[in-house]
């Protein structure tokens, strides 16, 4: 189904797969909203794709997006490129401070630098290309 007026298309099924180099290159914009409906954006480098349906987000330095994922669960991510062509998320998400989904993150993304503060699980249920 493609909406002609913004290029928007909704694929038919979830392949996340397709767009590990998309979502593991470029840094991705992260909507979640608070429980009293406030939007929150954050961004996030430190992210990949676990298998066909399923996102791994670092969480390294976001304040008020974790809060959101544990009170809400409903999150919108959009990934794209130079030439502003990608896809956008939509899905519902976890957040974990020790467990499997933490220490993955630990093992991708932990350096001198930069330690995670938690692991977003991000199950997507709807993938929209963007052109």
């Amino acid at each position: 189904m493609e909406n002609k007026d913004n290029k928007t298309q909704v694929l038919e099924t979830v392949k996340l797969t397709n767009y590990t180099k998309l979502i593991g290159e470029y840094p991705c914009q992260i909507a979640t909203v608070t429980k009293e409906g406030l939007p929150n954006l954050s961004v996030a480098s430190d992210v990949i794709v676990l298998d066909d349906k399923t996102i791994l987000i670092s969480n390294n330095e976001m304040i008020h997006t974790p809060d959101n994922v544990v009170d809400t669960q409903n999150m919108v991510v959009c990934c794209f490129n130079e030439e502003w062509a990608g896809v956008r998320l939509t899905g519902k998400s976890t957040y974990h401070t020790k467990g499997q989904y933490f220490e993955l993150c630990n093992q991708h993304f932990k350096t001198e630098t930069n330690t995670p503060k938690g692991a977003i699980v991000f199950v997507v249920e709807k993938v929209e290309g963007m052109a």
